[in-house]
């Protein structure tokens, strides 16, 4: 483990002389009570996919008139219930839409009847990019923004990504939860060169999960904004880190906040 944080702590060197960054934010492990499964004040917000898949979602509005917004993508075999814990935070704040990836919680049914996410193809996964897009332009709709911070964990980080590079102008931050390099054919490593966002990415020890960050860091060093990095010293994955980990949620949540006005 210490071997693993050292070589994250790598990524602090070589900083150029115009500032940019990329500071790595050791924490350690905590734990959290149970937070609620809902956040009171929830709309439904649905909306139909490029391919006619429906994906249905929950949206919460500001307290205020605000063009600030924030998308959520959760990980694989999971649903947008896992971003309770940063929702409940920032409720009010911003125009918030968490949604069900094709395949996954309610968005299930598609113009060929029902779908699951076990029995995706690689074509498959490669429309979450233009699911987060519709997600943009269907929290646009009620009156948020044309850009957006964008939240992913595991292959929904991947899809977040993705999207920042293919749509600079819509994505004002991005969170990357445990991000891949390829995962499921979700390749991240051009997407994270075309991007023009900050950028937060968070990673424990698990398998793999050091060097897929060290490798997007080291390509964001030289984007033209900041990248942060959250060595967890754990070994949780996605949302489990920030959910179980005080001190990682309040930097998670100053970031987004951060961005919301962008």
């Amino acid at each position: 483990m210490k071997l693993a944080l050292l070589a994250a702590l790598s990524l602090a060197v070589g900083c150029g002389p115009d500032g940019k960054r990329v500071t790595v934010i050791q924490v350690e492990d905590e734990t959290v009570g149970p937070v609620a499964p809902t956040v009171p004040g929830a709309e439904a917000l649905s909306f139909a996919a490029a391919d006619g898949v429906a994906i249905h979602g929950s949206y919460w509005a500001p307290d205020r008139a605000t063009a600030a917004c924030v998308v959520f993508a959760h990980q694989l075999s999971s649903t947008r219930a896992e971003y309770v814990p940063v929702i409940a935070r920032l409720k009010g704040q911003a125009h918030l839409y968490a949604i069900d990836l094709r395949g996954h919680g309610a968005s299930t049914q598609g113009p060929d009847g029902a779908l699951t996410w076990k029995g995706f193809t690689a074509e498959d996964w490669l429309q979450l990019e233009d699911d987060l897009r519709g997600a943009l332009d269907a929290v646009r709709g009620k009156g948020a923004g044309e850009a957006c911070v964008v939240v992913g964990a595991s292959i929904g980080s991947s899809a977040a990504l993705r999207l920042a590079g293919a749509a600079p102008g819509r994505v004002t931050g991005v969170v990357l939860l445990s991000p891949g390099l390829n995962y499921r054919g979700l390749a991240t490593p051009d997407a994270a060169r075309a991007t023009r966002a900050p950028v937060l990415i968070v990673h424990s020890q698990e398998s793999g999960a050091v060097d897929a960050a060290t490798a997007l860091a080291n390509i964001l060093r030289d984007a033209p904004t900041p990248v942060d990095v959250i060595a967890d010293p754990g070994t949780a994955h996605g949302m489990k880190i920030v959910a179980g980990d005080p001190a990682t949620l309040d930097r998670v949540v100053a970031f987004i906040a951060a961005r919301l006005g962008a």
